[in-house]
């Protein structure tokens, strides 16, 4: 039996989405919505690792990039932006706040000057161990009841939803800030982040120099 949804706000409410007899347009249920739970799954998954790691001094937002990093390092900025992914604006402000903070260090290829490389420091190589036990407790809290067979399906799901929309060119949304790591979590549980997707994002070039980004208004973060 599957578990039901939790009560409280994130809780369904309404019936099914109906289409009018008269053909008038369906009646929407937003807790019936994909994007609304999916969201709504990613934002309370961020808030819950979020409380977890920024007590290490990183932030939400630099999560997916340690990830990444510690998978393979000396990826460029773009390649970054396209595995995480996220806008290339909010990739360089975010690579510039883990270079204050000690964690990567970015160099120019050797080969093509046009890219920058992005590489961990031992500092950010250590991050690892203490790290990765709270992303695992957060995914068997959020996961807890179900069988390995609903994970693996849940998991594959979510992939062909990845897949279905790496295509679409619609613009990215205005960037959160990176923020400061602080105790109360605040300016970074706004987004959703996954340890193994890789979704392909249309190339651009890499040629801003890696302190280039701190210029122009910051974007609006989301509150919780």
């Amino acid at each position: 039996m599957s578990p039901s949804m939790p009560k409280g706000h994130y809780a369904r409410r309404g019936s099914q989405t109906t289409k009018d007899k008269d053909g008038a347009p369906p009646h929407f249920v937003i807790e019936d919505s994909l994007g609304y739970l999916v969201n709504a799954a990613a934002r309370l998954l961020a808030r819950a690792l979020h409380s977890r790691i920024v007590r290490h001094g990183v932030p939400i937002g630099q999560w997916p990039f340690l990830l990444f990093l510690w998978e393979e390092e000396g990826l460029s900025q773009t390649e970054l932006s396209r595995r995480i992914p996220i806008d290339e604006a909010t990739t360089v402000r975010t690579l510039d706040r883990m270079e204050r903070d000690g964690w990567v260090r970015r160099a120019r290829n050797g080969r093509d000057r046009r890219q920058v490389q992005v590489f961990l420091t031992r500092a950010g190589h250590a991050l690892k161990a203490t790290l990765l036990p709270h992303a695992v407790a957060v995914n068997d809290q959020a996961t807890q009841g179900l069988s390995e067979a609903q994970k693996a399906l849940l998991n594959a799901l979510l992939r062909e939803i990845i897949v279905r929309l790496t295509d679409d060119d619609a613009p990215w949304p205005s960037p959160g800030p990176t923020g400061r790591a602080t105790a109360r979590g605040a300016g970074d549980t706004r987004a959703p982040t996954t340890a193994g997707g890789k979704a392909v994002r249309p190339k651009r070039s890499d040629s801003a120099p890696p302190t280039a980004a701190r210029k122009g208004p910051r974007g609006r973060g989301t509150s919780r």
